[in-house]
């Protein structure tokens, strides 16, 4: 099987790919052995001249000489230990997919023909532009000094896309992919590449859940902001009687792009998405 790898979690494939079979090989010989092998038959006359004198004949002797040699040639190739080659080893012992009906919690399973989208873009946009330096050296007046830029970047390391994937009879799938503002995928691909054509998906499969069961702490901190504005500020001399909110008054709601759409999504565990490569 041949494909091509657009996104690919190393350190997870690599670990199981070592409980599989912790053998990497690293060079192979070939021997070419050639054998030749030969008969020649010597004949001989021996011619007596006395014997010529009477006509009495001729006389043969004659003999067999046999021969034998080999050729052999040896080649060494040099296996190179990629991530496709390690990647390959793990897609060969997924489960062959036919629904989740038939699939327990915990399988390795390849999901072909998956067509993705993005469910918090607009969000994620926002995170990227944060952090791309546009708040480098930014300083809140009253805040002494306070660096804002390390405060996002404590705020967005474990920020993750949210991907939802469409597969055959309209159910649906759910996957992440960590954000590290360095080089997420490969090939030089981006997260728009995934959204073009129909890609597979490997990974475990980890049951159902909600895409707001997949919490962040920019999506905390955020949620604490829109909560901490729906109430006014509490004068000086009033007691604070808790340090949070357990309802929300005047049945007043937050929605959020990221926070979903209340559906539930079979979650996979992501290992890679890969696209799979049609050769003759």
């Amino acid at each position: 099987m041949i494909f091509n790898i657009y996104y690919i979690n190393f350190p997870k494939v690599y670990e199981i790919k070592m409980m599989l079979n912790n053998m990497l090989l690293a060079s192979q010989t070939v021997e070419n052995d050639k054998k030749i092998e030969g008969e020649t038959y010597l004949k001989t006359k021996l011619g007596f001249n006395i014997l010529d004198i009477f006509k009495l004949g001729e006389a043969e002797a004659g003999g067999n000489i046999k021969g034998s040699g080999s050729k052999k040639v040896l080649e060494t190739f040099e296996i190179k230990t990629t991530k496709s080659v390690i990647l390959d080893e793990v897609v060969k012992n997924c489960k062959k997919f036919k629904g989740f009906d038939n699939t327990d919690e915990g399988e390795l399973i390849k999901i072909d023909n998956v067509k993705l989208s993005l469910e918090n873009e607009d969000e994620l946009r926002i995170v990227k532009f944060i952090n791309s330096g546009a708040m480098k050296d930014l300083v809140v007046p009253g805040t002494n000094g306070f660096d804002m830029n390390n405060l996002f970047n404590s705020m967005f390391k474990d920020y993750a896309y949210k991907i939802k994937g469409l597969i055959r009879d309209n159910e649906n799938i759910l996957i992440k992919i960590p954000l590290t503002f360095e080089s997420e995928f490969e090939s030089s691909y981006s997260v728009d590449d995934l959204f073009v054509g129909k890609v597979s998906i490997v990974g475990l499969y980890k049951g159902k859940i909600k895409i707001d069961d997949l919490k962040n702490s920019f999506q905390y901190f955020q949620e604490l902001g829109e909560l901490q504005n729906a109430f006014p500020q509490q004068k000086e001399e009033e007691e604070i009687e808790e340090s949070h909110y357990s309802t929300i008054q005047n049945n007043q709601t937050f929605s959020f792009k990221s926070s979903g759409d209340g559906k539930e999504y079979h979650y996979i565990d992501l290992l890679a998405i890969i696209q799979n490569v049609n050769i003759k």
